[in-house]
């Protein structure tokens, strides 16, 4: 039996939550902030692997003889600990960085 959430209960982020953004038209780069403090940033939606209730995204990158990404080490998350999105251009707080 699945227990319903009080009104003032944060919702679990589901899969379906990170799928939709990452299938957002135009995609927008954004930052995946955990319940740890850490954050990983997304900058192509092909990039990272959502499961049922984890995640796979690489975390260090290194370039090829011809300057191609290729993924290092990736990270493994529980959808449990994304606490929310935010906009690269956006700080955590959600207001906008100021352009220079």
């Amino acid at each position: 039996m699945q227990r319903a959430l009080k009104p003032e209960e944060p919702r679990a982020l589901r899969a379906e939550d990170l799928l939709d953004r990452l299938e957002d038209r135009p995609f927008t780069p954004f930052r995946i902030h955990l319940s740890d403090g850490t954050h990983l940033d997304v900058t192509e939606p092909g990039m990272v692997i959502v499961g049922p209730t984890r995640a796979v995204l690489p975390n260090v990158f290194v370039r090829d003889e011809e300057g191609r990404r290729l993924a290092k080490h990736w990270r493994t998350i529980a959808l449990l600990h994304i606490v929310q999105f935010s906009d690269l251009d956006e700080r955590a707080d959600g207001r906008r960085r100021r352009r220079k």
